[in-house]
């Protein structure tokens, strides 16, 4: 694939990521309901929508903002968080570095912030302070660099903290597997247990990219994370808990905030790896679309750094239940997908 070739070919890389990624391997019975109902609203493969509008957004230089975490079981402790997310977020650092230029600043609850620098470590990239972070955006700097940012859960200190990240040149916000507060300012887990306390606020970040007309993009998995109130919240009305969580609020667990682009997926790691995949297809480069070698490094670092899977409650570097075998074979089938390893020429006109 070339950065020259039709549109009609990048479309049908984004059609395949998408029926990819949106496969119920777990047979959890989300995604079946999450995607057809974004996908009606958007007419367009979603992962490649998001894509397009970063390749239309982000220039050299510019911070790419990706908010990701979830402390997992915040009634039992507030250190326990989750892999999923955390993967999807330094493939998605890595690739807006390798094909934008750009400056990632992953932002994290602070109790994450050790376990994602691990993670970003094993994606390739060197962590730094956001002050050095951002001279990395100089051309002229051979180092591919990421921060990682302690963002906090109290909406003014969430509002002062999106302010200071606006001093600097912002080109995109994306959010994989984030809780967002519903209409009654609460945060809830995909079954309706609330959450709010823990959860870093993305709402007041998120306005004001609206504000600034930069571009924003949610990931997710079972309808409780940011993006997943796009379309006037209507996926209120069709999922389980969209309108009654059961927690007394009222609200749903349907976040009330909304993104540009929604990216529905069956693990929120995916939606990261699919809009890298769909990027690299977009700008001809498949380097962007990381490879087996670093998922097996992310998957490990996560159960190094003690990150659970939230499916199972162990260490092991697996994901939302699902083996790191099943992992590496989506990268592997993304790969595929956008050319690595296929012999084009070999196919008659």
């Amino acid at each position: 694939m070339t950065a020259n070739e039709p549109d009609a070919a990048v479309r049908r890389i984004g059609e395949g990521i998408d029926r990819l990624l949106t496969a119920d391997l777990p047979n959890r019975g989300r995604i079946d309901i999450l995607y057809p109902h974004f996908r009606d609203f958007y007419g367009e493969p979603l992962t490649l929508l998001a894509a397009r509008t970063l390749t239309a957004a982000v220039r050299p230089g510019d911070l790419v903002l990706i908010a990701t975490g979830w402390l997992n079981r915040p009634y039992v402790s507030t250190d326990v968080a989750e892999s999923d997310g955390p993967t999807g977020a330094a493939a998605l650092a890595r690739a807006v570095r390798i094909g934008l230029g750009a400056v990632p600043v992953i932002l994290v609850e602070p109790e994450l912030v050790p376990a994602m620098t691990g993670v970003v470590h094993a994606a390739g990239l060197r962590c730094l302070p956001l002050a050095e972070a951002v001279r990395t955006g100089d051309a002229d700097v051979l180092l591919h660099a990421a921060a990682v940012v302690a963002y906090p859960a109290d909406r003014a200190a969430a509002g002062a903290a999106a302010e200071g990240l606006f001093v600097h040149r912002v080109g995109a916000f994306i959010a994989i597997e984030k809780g967002g507060a519903n209409e009654a300012g609460r945060v809830h887990m995909s079954q309706g247990r609330e959450c709010t306390a823990t959860v870093a606020s993305m709402d007041s970040l998120i306005a004001l990219c609206r504000e600034r007309s930069v571009p924003t993009i949610g990931i997710g998995d079972g309808g409780n994370e940011l993006g997943m109130g796009n379309a006037g919240g209507s996926l209120r009305d069709v999922l389980p808990y969209g309108r009654d969580c059961g927690c007394g609020c009222g609200g749903g667990v349907v976040p009330a905030a909304e993104t540009d682009v929604a990216v529905p997926v069956t693990v929120s790691n995916w939606g990261g790896y699919g809009i890298c995949a769909a990027l690299a297809a977009v700008l001809g480069r498949p380097e962007v679309m990381h490879d087996e070698r670093l998922e097996h490094r992310m998957l490990q670092a996560c159960s190094a750094a003690g990150l659970i899977d939230g499916v199972t409650g162990f260490t092991e570097p697996t994901s939302d239940g699902l083996d790191e075998d099943v992992h590496l074979a989506i990268v592997t089938l993304l790969r595929t997908l956008i050319g690595c390893g296929v012999e084009v020429a070999a196919w008659p006109g």
